[in-house]
């Protein structure tokens, strides 16, 4: 038996509900979007940039990622925290 797709359940109501005594019912806002819940990532926030694919350290990198079989955001944090130890950020800005 194939299963029933959960991105359809808002759409297919399998009973009618009786109408409630309350003539205040707010209707839905025909142009109001539902929030996007793909590719989010609770309490984390996105750090990248965008290289040109001919660039050199860009695919440096991607070599790097496939020969250590690390993923990207392994290999930026790595290289992040180096950098921030290398300028000594943590005392320069107040964080220590």
């Amino acid at each position: 038996m194939a299963r029933r797709s959960s991105l359809l359940a808002p759409a297919v109501t399998t009973k009618a509900k009786p109408e409630s005594a309350s003539p205040e019912r707010a209707a839905p806002q025909p142009n109001a979007r539902a929030p996007r819940l793909s590719g989010q990532r609770p309490g984390k926030y996105h750090l990248g940039a965008y290289f040109d694919p001919a660039d050199p350290t860009a695919e440096a990198f991607r070599v790097l990622a496939a020969r250590t079989r690390r993923s990207h955001q392994d290999l930026l944090a790595e290289a992040i925290a180096e950098l921030v130890a290398k300028y000594d950020a943590d005392k320069q800005f107040g964080r220590a």
